[in-house]
């Protein structure tokens, strides 16, 4: 025995993979199916379809006694309202004013009959009316708010005096609401002589009559449909916020049973589908008959598959795990391959493309993983300059300016002055983190424009305003100093009239604001440009030009602090001042703030 199994391993390792699929398929599937159907079709192929026609049948007439359910609890509500005369004699009072309506819809509200005629049931209760004196909110709007919409079109030229109606509402009024809607249309014209016409729309509650039907836990899917609109369905996979799908886009079976029925005037059908599945719950009722045909299906599989599976999956398994295998960046190779057949002949073109492939990653890999490093490290170098290239800009004016105090007025102040400059000091040197609290910037930004209030005296005001919720998110070191440095230099500097410096920071729309405005000299209309330009476009080979890179290093920081999603405005107007305002999404701001939350918990 253990001879014949040798040979035959050998005879199926060089026979084509085609022909091994060809046996497996004959031996394993052809001869079990053949001899399966043969026995299992005239057993219950007939009893199964006629089950099945009955259970979509059932289901349907569920799903029409549901939804008229619905239907005719929406009916009762408009027929309270209907006959509710303190709502009509609301819809048809002229009123004075906004506040005249306003005080007359709260007492309506507070009026108990007012309430049981809305009842409580889950829907949205809308009523309109072309009373001009209306003001449009809550459950009373004016009749021109919806005539352009297409139910209501629809409606005023069916001349009925109660619809239903299926629509996909994408208009401002239900932005926050379900945009598939449902919703029973009544006129409210019961009192003939009315000075205005008046409509009653009420949608039912979509969502919930969809759940209901998902809940319902049918064996089919059912599909409830406005010509070729699918309003409702049991899938779990349907979208409520987009528009109807089509029953002609859906993937339909054979077997299906279609019924149509009117509801408030609305035709319906109801497309009941069977799932794939369905035919096979018969089987349990012949299950002996099964047993003795899957009993066959196994033995005659298992005696043709052993020597197969040998045959397949040892020796795939074997390239499987070769190829999954990793020693030290390089991949092993196949040994022992025997056979001529497609699984040999992978075997060994896989041991080609690893002597390659390892070629490949001493030669290429590693050469470009050397290169990424230097790229690091010269990346970290030009961040380094960077935060160099900060210090003496700025430091050398602030010294300038307590000069020429000392010298000018030789006072006693001077001693106020370098107390302010410590603490200007004291920011600038510790750079173990380039980002302060926009609380802490402030304090340097106040500390600096003390100074210069020392140097200008009262030719220089200022207001530093910082927003309460801004005070503790965190920005790059001297962002804002930097920008009323400039101001003070280049704006207050040149004006011999009293100027104001006004630095604010608040929040709007889920962007931080940073302005820093000041009533100086202005900037020229030539020079506005390309100093708008080289801020927008701040970079390292900006920087290591000559001349002023104060402002560029802000704005080069502030882009790498956001990566890259900072905004920049410069306006400016020769002889009344400039304002620079920077914006910032906060979501970068709360990045940070978990950042640091996660490096405290551990």
């Amino acid at each position: 025995m253990k001879k014949i199994i040798e040979k035959l391993d050998v005879y199926l390792n060089n026979i084509k993979i085609k022909k091994k699929i060809f046996l497996l398929y004959f031996y394993c599937i052809m001869i079990p199916l053949v001899v399966t159907d043969t026995v299992i079709c005239g057993m219950f192929i007939h009893d199964e379809e006629e089950g099945r026609k009955t259970r979509l049948k059932n289901m349907v007439k569920s799903v029409e006694y549901m939804l008229s359910g619905d239907a005719d609890k929406a009916a009762a509500l408009s027929e309270n309202i209907y006959f509710n005369k303190y709502i009509n004699e609301f819809l048809n009072q002229e009123f004075s004013s906004g506040l005249d309506y306003y005080n007359q819809y709260q007492e309506l509200l507070k009026d108990s009959l007012f309430e049981s005629s809305l009842g409580t049931s889950n829907v949205v209760i809308t009523m309109y009316t072309d009373n001009p004196t209306v003001v449009n909110g809550g459950k009373f709007w004016k009749m021109e708010s919806i005539t352009n919409e297409s139910w209501y079109q629809e409606f005023t030229q069916s001349q009925q005096e109660m619809q239903m109606y299926s629509y996909y509402d994408n208009s401002q009024i239900t932005k926050f609401a379900s945009i598939r809607k449902v919703s029973f249309v009544r006129k409210l014209n019961r009192y003939k002589r009315d000075p205005y016409e008046k409509l009653l729309k009420i949608d039912l509650d979509y969502v919930g009559i969809n759940e209901n039907l998902v809940q319902s836990n049918y064996e089919d899917e059912v599909y409830v449909c406005d010509g070729e609109k699918i309003i409702f369905s049991n899938r779990y996979d349907m979208n409520t916020q987009q528009d109807f799908e089509k029953i002609t886009d859906v993937r339909r079976k054979e077997g299906e049973y279609v019924e149509e029925f009117s509801l408030f005037g609305q035709e319906l059908e109801i497309y009941a589908v069977p799932q794939e599945d369905s035919f096979f719950r018969g089987i349990y009722r012949h299950w002996p008959a099964i047993a003795l045909l899957i009993s066959l299906n196994i033995l005659i599989p298992y005696a043709m598959l052993r020597p197969l599976r040998r045959t397949f999956t040892d020796r795939l398994e074997i390239l499987n795990k070769t190829l999954s295998y990793r020693n030290q960046g390089k991949l092993e190779e196949i040994q022992g391959i025997q056979g001529t057949d497609e699984i040999a002949f992978l075997m060994r073109n896989y041991n080609s493309m690893v002597q390659e492939n390892n070629h490949l990653i001493e030669t290429v890999y590693k050469s470009r993983l050397k290169q990424q490093e230097i790229n690091i490290a010269r990346q970290k170098a030009e961040l380094l300059a960077l935060h160099g290239q900060i210090n003496p800009h700025f430091l050398f004016n602030v010294l300038e300016n307590i000069r020429m105090r000392s010298v000018l007025k030789q006072e006693y102040e001077t001693a106020e002055m370098i107390e302010q400059l410590s603490i200007m000091e004291r920011q600038y040197v510790e750079w173990g983190t380039d980002l302060l609290t926009i609380q802490e910037e402030s304090q340097f930004v106040e500390s600096y424009l003390k100074l210069q209030k020392y140097r200008f005296g009262s030719r220089l005001s200022y207001s530093i305003e910082i927003q309460q919720e801004c005070s503790g998110y965190k920005i790059p070191k001297l962002s804002l100093v930097t920008f009323v440095e400039n101001a003070c230099v280049h704006g207050i500097e040149d004006k011999a009239a009293h100027c104001w410096i006004f630095v604010k920071v608040f929040t709007k729309q889920e962007y931080l604001y940073m302005e820093i405005e000041d009533t100086g000299s202005g900037i020229s209309e030539a020079y506005l440009s390309t100093l708008r330009d080289r801020m927008e476009h701040a970079s390292i080979e900006m920087l290591k030009q000559s001349g002023r890179v104060g402002v560029v290093n802000a704005c080069l920081r502030l882009k790498m602090f956001t990566d890259g999603n900072v905004k920049f405005t410069l306006e400016s107007e020769e002889n009344v001042g400039t304002i620079v305002t920077i914006s910032v999404p906060v979501q970068f701001l709360n990045r940070e703030a978990e950042k640091d939350a996660k490096s405290s918990d551990c």
